[in-house]
């Protein structure tokens, strides 16, 4: 858009009689509803039978209207308009509207011409633009400047009054359109002047009640003003004086911390002390928790002894009777030689049958039994050994309980082997019953046999006392 084109389309908008007012700075800025109002009134002057619907408040309608208009100037006039331009509504739509605004300008400057030319030549040309900068010299400058400022005041009032224009135009038409007699308009300005004397006197009368009430507002003000200062006075007054109690209050006080000091103390220390207590309390429920687990600790260890006694049980009684009929087999020391040596003789009277001991089934351990304190029983010599080893025997069986149960009835098993080796060869001896005792002699070998046989019994009862004191201790 350039200077010369925006100036041509107001020159001719003005000619044809545009109504609004269309000024140089109308199109810096994007403005589509005066696009649209030029472009409808230009539609309607070329043809006025053209309808087409001015209703621009959405972006559909205003695409709408800018498509109708272009096809209405294309059917009619053959005049083609970009719409791109025309919905940009700046410099643009201004080459656009002069394509319309061009053709009616030159249609209506040729009817003005050939009016002018029937007429004679007489009148102006209705297209003569005044000039607006006068050639006459100035006198006084200061003149010119005022009226300077004037013409700049009047323009910018009556722009604001033009801008109201198109509000008012449909008042005004109707206005021009009444026709009023002079007594009528008269007494309506009468009543308006009325009216507005009415109006004065109330805002006269509103402003002295203002005056009124403004005045009541000061001196009310300045009442408060003054009860304020004496306030202040007796405030400053009573600062200055110390009231009788203020003595007491302060030695109230001082005690007061004092007793505040001796209670913290207090509660200090009673937090400490209940701090203690539920320690001693906490040690005295582990103490116990302590002596509950060691009480069952006992109590279940004492269980299992029992539980392994009562298991060993009856092989002890087995082996204790058993060591018994080889100790009453082979006779109690030096007697078993007379025995012996009776029946090599040939006259020695049969011996009694062996019988077990009446103790046998009790344990070992206890008063009654062959199997108890065997050693007492015998005089000397292998006897005696045999004694004494039997009475290791019963202190195996009346403190050493089983422990290992598969190991047990090994040792059992041969010691049950040997006892009854040893106690055939004991009742062979006694009653006459082998084949060397038909010939009425003992071999020594035999003999030699028992006494091995009698030492490794008593080594494994010695061992088994040793072991049964370790177990017991």
């Amino acid at each position: 858009m350039s200077h010369r084109e925006l100036r041509n389309l107001t020159e001719m908008l003005r000619a044809l009689g545009y109504p609004h007012l269309v000024s140089m700075q109308s199109f810096r800025t994007p403005n589509f509803e005066l696009v649209a109002d030029i472009l409808h009134w230009l539609v309607e002057r070329y043809d006025s039978s053209i309808s087409i619907d001015d209703s621009i408040e959405t972006e559909a309608d205003r695409v709408h209207f800018l498509k109708e208009t272009a096809q209405a100037m294309m059917l009619k006039g053959r005049i083609k308009l970009n719409l791109k331009n025309l919905y940009s509504a700046n410099g643009f739509a201004v080459k656009e509207l002069l394509k319309v605004a061009a053709v009616l300008h030159d249609a209506h400057r040729g009817a003005a011409d050939a009016d002018a030319a029937g007429g004679g030549g007489g009148g102006d040309d209705e297209l003569a633009v005044p000039d607006a900068v006068g050639t006459a010299k100035f006198a006084d400058l200061k003149t010119t400047r005022a009226l300077a400022a004037d013409i700049v005041r009047h323009g910018a009032k009556l722009h604001e009054l033009l801008a109201l224009h198109p509000e008012n135009r449909e008042l005004h038409a109707k206005a021009l359109s009444r026709s009023f007699e002079l007594p009528d308009v008269q007494r309506r300005l009468a009543a308006q002047a009325e009216t507005m004397a009415s109006q004065v006197e109330e805002m006269d009368r509103m402003l002295a009640n203002v005056s009124k009430d403004e005045a009541a507002l000061r001196a009310k003000i300045d009442k408060r003003k003054a009860e304020l200062e004496r306030h202040e006075k007796r405030l400053s007054s009573l600062a200055t004086v110390r009231p009788a109690f203020l003595d007491e209050y302060e030695k109230l006080e001082g005690a007061l911390v004092v007793q505040y000091d001796a209670y913290l103390s207090n509660w200090r220390n009673m937090q400490f002390l209940e701090a203690e207590l539920d320690a001693v309390h906490a040690a005295e429920l582990e103490g116990l928790e302590a002596h509950e687990r060691q009480m069952r600790a006992m109590q279940r260890v004492l269980r299992e002894e029992e539980l392994r006694l009562m298991r060993g049980q009856a092989q002890i009684d087995e082996q204790a009777i058993d060591e018994a009929l080889m100790m009453e087999a082979r006779g109690n020391g030096p007697s078993a030689g007379n025995s012996r040596s009776s029946s090599r003789g040939g006259g020695g009277a049969p011996q009694r049958p062996t019988k077990r001991p009446g103790g046998a089934g009790m344990r070992r351990g206890s008063a009654d039994g062959a199997g108890m304190r065997r050693g007492s029983a015998d005089a000397g010599g292998r006897g005696g050994n045999v004694g004494q080893a039997g009475g290791a025997g019963a202190v195996v069986g009346s403190m050493n309980p089983a422990e290992d149960d598969d190991d047990d009835d090994d040792d059992d098993g041969e010691d049950d082997e040997d006892e009854d080796d040893d106690t055939a060869d004991g009742r062979r001896g006694a009653h006459g019953m082998g084949d060397d005792d038909e010939d009425g002699l003992i071999d020594d070998d035999d003999e030699d046999d028992e006494d091995e046989d009698e030492d490794e019994d008593g080594d494994e009862d010695g061992e088994g006392d040793d072991a049964g004191s370790d177990d017991q201790f």
